[in-house]
Parts: C-alpha cells; sequence; structure tokens
C-alpha cells in the first residue's frame, strides 16, 4: 500500500503528513525538524496497517493504544472482523453510511443463500 492510499484510508491522517511521520521529520526552512504523530494520529495510522494496540503499548505509545481500542471497538459493534467479506467491507475507503450499507447488502445476500439452501 503507498502512503497516499494508506492515508485515504485511514480517514484521518494526509499523505503528506503520514510521509512526515514515517520519515520521522519535517522540513522547515530547508531543514528538517524531528516530528512524530499525535496519539489520534498514531492510533488511525496502526489500525489503517494492522498493527495492534498490544505493539504500540509495548513502544510506549499507551495513550494511541487506548484510542486504537476505542476505534476498534467501534468497528465491531457494526462490522464482524472475524468475517472476512465484511472486513474487507469495513476497511475500504469510503464514507461509515457506504460501508454499513455494503455490510447490510453482504448480510442480507448470505440470508437469502441460507434461505435458499433449506428451501
Amino acid at each position: 500500500m503507498t502512503r497516499a492510499q494508506a492515508a485515504e484510508r485511514s480517514g484521518v491522517v494526509k499523505a503528506s503528513r503520514w510521509g512526515q511521520i514515517e520519515n520521522g521529520y519535517v522540513m522547515k526552512a530547508g531543514v528538517p525538524v524531528p516530528t512524530k504523530p499525535g496519539d489520534m494520529q498514531l492510533a488511525h495510522m496502526a489500525r489503517t496497517v494492522g498493527l495492534s494496540a498490544e505493539r504500540l503499548d509495548e513502544v510506549g505509545s499507551h495513550d494511541a493504544a487506548a484510542i486504537l481500542r476505542e476505534i476498534l471497538d467501534q468497528d465491531r459493534v457494526y462490522a464482524d472482523l472475524s468475517d472476512r467479506l465484511e472486513r474487507t467491507a469495513w476497511e475500504m475507503p469510503l464514507g461509515l453510511e457506504d460501508r454499513k450499507l455494503i455490510i447490510d447488502m453482504l448480510r442480507e445476500a448470505k440470508a437469502q443463500g441460507r434461505q435458499d439452501r433449506g428451501a
């Protein structure tokens, strides 16, 4: 996944900022200046690339880990992330309502398939 794709998928971090965070610096007047993401940015970036909250805790980013856990809990409220199709739909770079609509359609199709097999 490119930086631009990751940034778009995160829905929070712009591609240029993603690159700055990956590189660990921003350029100011031609001079590299160290930079770090905020906890919210880091949590969304971690979710986008599949990094666990436990890993964030291991490296001392406890606040970002807590935010990531909240994000993942909210995700699970609607999408069954153990279901490959629902997880794929949930992680699409679409708005929340579009993702919910796709998941609803998947669930309807599964239910219809079960009915057809039972008939």
